[in-house]
């Protein structure tokens, strides 16, 4: 892995949002509601971060983030997920997830 990455056991990331990726991991088939499930327990290193310190986590493994989405906040959303341990395919379906149930009601 790259060592720009941040493990999800770095202290930049809440312990209990630590754990519970390391939980989602060890899922052999993670459901929505595990997404759903999924919280970063408070704002951590990561949660207002930007485009200016998100673009350092987009390579040839996230590019497809940026081309997933249309809405920046979903892809900024699923770099910061990256950045605290997620998987890249993880990130995706756990932003997916969130827009799918709060997405919605935020625009509304």
């Amino acid at each position: 892995m790259n060592d720009r990455f941040t493990s999800a056991s770095s202290p930049a990331v809440h312990a209990e949002c630590a754990r519970a990726i390391q939980r989602l991991l060890q899922l052999k088939e993670p459901k929505r509601e595990d997404f759903l499930a999924l919280q970063t327990y408070g704002k951590d290193r990561y949660s207002s971060m930007g485009w200016e310190e998100l673009q350092a986590y987009i390579n040839e493994k996230t590019v497809c983030i940026v081309e997933q989405f249309e809405s920046e906040s979903n892809i900024l959303s699923a770099l910061r997920w990256v950045a605290r341990g997620l998987p890249v395919r993880y990130a995706i379906r756990k932003v997916k997830a969130d827009h799918s149930v709060y997405g919605y009601k935020r625009q509304s």
